[in-house]
């Protein structure tokens, strides 16, 4: 069975987005009032690495562009991997809410339209970019007004989006569990199936140290308990270099689809969690709570904590992100998670 057939099981009456059947789309295009009959779909093609969706530039006679995301019950970079198909719909109502700000709608993708039967989002085109998974490499920085940028953002969204103040809601619990998953399960199971030795040498070796510590494993069961209750604050979900895109105007903040309230110590400590694995200079690191507004009751402790679940994930986990590190290196990266999550 084709991924199609696979997909017309469960959503029968839905478009299939495929990049090889173009008059499809076009058809698709015009019967929702998106293209104009006398205008043409000129070629379409990948639009980045996304791993969660399925993800197209389009472009049309004339020079215009756009993307089209979908969202399948799969994980389209892992298909027998099942995943919440509405989750389009779920990063279209954020968009659609957040925009209403100011700093965040000047570092988002606008949202053009949207077809919620068919997880089906159409986006600004932002033009040629790259996300900002160059910072792992060696002797590469964040500038200054990038991080600037990134705080405000975050700032604003934790700030203004919380829900005394919000007339909408977003749990997402079936992305939240899918995450949790992956956050705080699968790195820490013995025999879980995933060769930490083929990715570098000794690295299991390392992992059953963890992985056999009562401490830890009971410290990140209760962080996987506070992920999956419902908090006060919107998040962005997966708040990291992948999810930065630099263009011409800047960078963008995009792929929301993990999004729901919770801990706004969540969104931080991942970013922080990032910023050490990048290498990045302490002057970046270790500053980002004098650019972060944060909200009331937010605990420092919490921060830290899901910081270094987060590390330890990456490099434990099925996640794996191009780190230009060999073993001692990641050795170093593992303690100072275990210390993030311990250190009281």
């Amino acid at each position: 069975m084709d991924l199609s057939e696979k997909f017309q099981e469960t959503h029968p009456h839905a478009f299939f987005l495929d990049e090889d059947d173009i008059p499809a789309l076009q058809e698709y295009l015009r019967y929702q009032g998106w293209l104009d009959e006398d205008k043409n779909i000129q070629s379409v093609g990948k639009a980045g690495e996304g791993n969660m969706n399925k993800v197209l530039r389009v472009n049309i006679d004339g020079g215009s562009s756009f993307i089209i995301k979908q969202s399948r019950p799969w994980v389209e970079k892992f298909p027998d991997i099942p995943a919440p198909a509405d989750r389009a719909n779920i990063e279209g109502l954020y968009i659609q809410q957040t925009s209403q700000n100011e700093t965040i709608d000047s570092h988002s993708p606008a949202l053009l339209h949207s077809d919620p039967d068919s997880h089906i989002l159409i986006m600004e085109d932002l033009g040629d970019g790259s996300d900002l998974t160059y910072l792992y490499e060696k002797g590469t920085e964040m500038d200054e007004d990038t991080l600037q940028m990134l705080m405000d953002y975050l700032s604003a969204l934790h700030q203004n989006f919380t829900r005394p103040t919000c007339d909408f809601y977003i749990e997402n619990f079936g992305m939240r569990r899918l995450n949790a998953e992956h956050i705080f399960r699968f790195p820490f199971i013995e025999d879980n199936g995933l060769d930490l030795d083929e990715i570098t040498a000794g690295l299991a070796d390392l992992a059953a140290r963890y992985r056999k510590d009562s401490d830890l494993l009971a410290q990140i069961d209760f962080l996987k308990s506070r992920y999956l209750q419902n908090g006060h604050v919107l998040l962005q979900g997966d708040y990291y270099p992948g999810s930065f895109l630099q263009t011409e105007e800047g960078v963008h903040v995009i792929d929301p689809e993990f999004c729901f309230f919770g801990d706004a110590e969540f969104d931080l400590g991942v970013f922080y969690a990032h910023l050490l694995m990048a290498n990045q200079p302490d002057a970046i690191s270790e500053n980002i709570l004098d650019k972060y507004e944060t909200p009331m009751g937010f605990s420092d402790l919490l921060f830290r904590q899901y910081a270094g679940v987060e590390i330890m994930r990456r490099i434990l986990g099925l996640a794996q992100l191009p780190l230009p590190l060999d073993l001692e290196g990641k050795k170093d990266l593992l303690e100072r998670a275990y210390s993030l999550l311990m250190d009281e």
